[in-house]
């Protein structure tokens, strides 16, 4: 047998080895590229589909996405000088609030937002979701929230609203969902496989936000699906899309995905009865609520002890946002407001009565959307993404951030993309701009309560007059007729004010905006001012004198944080609401530092302060 050469041996052996190498490197190629994608592929693909939505189990395809979206969980909150995710206690920190929202449940609980892997477990603790504890202090005309207050707060929302609403259409279906009592829909949150624990915030009833809330689980492309941003981009001059949402460019659906939420809205009558899931607990005379009324809820996530469903028939509601006056590639305006609560006033005239003024009011909730834009950055097409999700490189792979936070945790991936100053030259171009809108904002709420305690001493002073009364007793419709112009000053300088303290960047997003309404917040508490001497003086009262409260009187206001008045449900007076220390607590001492030397402004102080943060 013929010898075969060692050369023809040796090219054989270099030729398998560059055919392994090159199996090698495009294995290698693909890994990375799959990985470039957040993991899909790369682990083992899993079905996604909304009747699924936990993010554990889409984060099966997107490891790195979740893990990024779980560090919050386990994070040491932090405090930023006018934000954070530390669950202080706003009224401590502004007691100031505490008499503008009074007879409202936000003037009892209202802490700093933890984000949004928190959002549903803080709305199922917080004491403004508890009818029994309201009933108990202060508030029994409380009703228990609605589900139309479970929109955001859960990924499960969706599902719910399609699978549980009652009505044949989807429509009906939606405005069902809304009515129904929001203990009562918690209940129906379905379990899946892979969530351990029911009750819990991963994929249980307590799941905040998830990726289903913002992605389609087909493609992953961006989505709305939630049908009061649909419904209201429709009226703003958006077209319907039944994938989507509307139609709209990815740069677009990066800021509108956040417009699901971070906006203004309210509950609308619908005029209507409709039919929605009730409890049988209603029937069971046992079971009754504090006050020894019957019990319509269980306030629990789960059916037990026998209570089932049932169906009843209630007055309809549903989630608005009231964006009639906002056209479509326009710059808000809080006019736009005015425009349309004063058009829908004959059906929705106030959130709560004002406890002291009688005013009708109005609560304005995270407007981060509409402030925004107005604002440079929407101008220049930035988008909410771009610096609340800037992108970020793990390895070979370029993803974007999931930790949804402050862009001033990791100025060089949200900024500098943009911007060429440094970090610190950034950090304090923002905090500059906070300090001054937090000025404003201090400005108008001093001014706001100043006109509530002067309306609230003239309607004493009017009610004992006999022109003012009825069966000698203050009548109070006569005096809030009499008060009328006052009234409508403070509603509409109140909700100015409100506006900028809900819109969580202290002003960042559009300073020239909120400075303006916060200008004319502060002129219509003191031309409500004016118009009440007016009054006095046309009835005769000579003692009646304006006030002008400054930061040490507000101070007085303080509440402390939120305590049990009486024996309730298994807690002793005086115990604490919140078992969480770091909950509702004071603000951290440099915050009220910073307060302190900012109304009145001390610019020897102030100025000299640098951001912490």
């Amino acid at each position: 047998m013929q010898k075969r050469s060692p050369v023809i041996l040796g090219l054989v052996v270099i030729v398998l080895v560059v055919i392994a190498g090159m199996f090698w490197l495009n294995a290698d190629i693909s890994k990375k590229h799959n990985e470039g994608t957040g993991g899909i592929n790369s682990k083992g693909f899993v079905e996604m589909s909304d009747d699924n939505p936990t993010f554990t189990h889409w984060g099966k395809n997107f490891p790195d996405h979740l893990d990024m979206y779980l560090t919050v969980e386990k994070q040491e909150p932090i405090a930023t000088e006018f934000g954070g995710n530390l669950a202080y206690s706003k009224l401590i920190r502004y007691p100031q609030l505490t008499v503008l929202w009074a007879g409202y449940p936000f003037s009892i609980d209202a802490n700093e937002e933890r984000g949004h892997f928190w959002i549903q477990i803080d709305q199922m603790e917080t004491a403004r979701n508890n009818k029994d504890f309201l009933n108990a202090h202060g508030f029994a005309k409380f009703g228990g929230q609605p589900t139309a207050c479970m929109n955001c707060h859960s990924g499960w929302s969706p599902w719910l609203y399609k699978n549980v609403g009652i009505g044949d259409t989807l429509e009906e279906k939606w405005i069902s969902f809304n009515s129904t009592k929001y203990w009562t829909m918690i209940k129906n949150v379905p379990e899946v496989e892979g969530v351990a624990d029911h009750s819990g915030p991963h994929g249980g009833t307590r799941m905040g936000v998830t990726c289903a809330d913002c992605h389609n689980p087909n493609d992953m492309q961006l989505r709305l699906t939630r049908q009061a941003a649909i419904n209201a981009l429709v009226v703003r001059g958006y077209e319907k899309d039944p994938i989507t949402g509307v139609k709209a460019s990815r740069e677009e659906m990066r800021t509108l995905v956040c417009s699901q939420c971070h906006v203004e809205y309210y509950f609308k009558p619908t005029g209507t009865k409709v039919k929605v899931m009730g409890e049988s607990i209603a029937n069971d005379a046992s079971q009754k609520w504090w006050n020894g009324t019957q019990k319509t809820y269980d306030e629990i996530d789960v059916w037990r002890n026998g209570n089932k469903p049932t169906e009843i028939e209630v007055d309809g509601i549903e989630l608005v946002f009231p964006w009639s006056a906002w056209g479509k590639n326009e710059p808000f305006r809080i006019e736009m407001f005015d425009e349309h609560y004063e058009n829908v006033r004959a059906i929705f005239d106030k959130d709560w009565e004002h406890k002291f003024t009688k005013a009708p009011m109005l609560k304005i909730q995270h407007p981060e959307s509409e402030l925004y834009s107005g604002g440079v950055h929407a101008a220049n097409g930035v988008t909410c993404a771009d610096c609340h999700m800037p992108y970020k490189r793990k390895g070979a792979k370029k993803v974007t951030e999931h930790n949804i936070t402050s862009p001033l945790q990791d100025i060089n991936a949200a900024c500098k993309s943009c911007h060429t100053q440094s970090e610190e030259y950034l950090k304090q171009q923002i905090f500059d701009i906070q300090k001054s809108i937090a000025f404003d904002l201090r400005s108008a709420e001093y001014a706001t309560v100043s006109l509530i305690e002067d309306i609230k001493d003239l309607r004493a002073k009017l009610g004992e007059l006999p022109q003012y009364q009825s069966d000698g007793k203050a009548d109070d419709k006569k005096i809030s007729a009499a008060l009328k112009e006052p009234l409508e000053l403070h509603r509409k300088g109140q909700m100015r004010g409100d506006f900028v303290g809900a819109e969580n960047s202290t002003g960042f997003h559009n300073p020239r905006e909120a400075s303006r309404m916060l200008l004319q917040a502060v002129e219509m508490a003191r031309m409500g001012q004016t118009k009440l001497v007016e009054i006095a003086n046309a009835n005769g009262i000579k003692d009646f004198k304006t006030s002008d409260l400054g930061f040490e009187e507000i101070q007085k206001l303080n509440p402390g944080d939120i305590r049990y008045k009486v024996d309730l449900n298994g807690h002793k007076a005086g115990e604490r609401y919140y078992k969480h220390e770091e909950i509702n607590g004071p603000a951290p001492k440099e915050l009220m530092e910073l307060d302190a030397n900012n109304k009145p402004y001390n610019y020897k102080v102030i100025d000299k302060k640098t951001s912490s943060y």
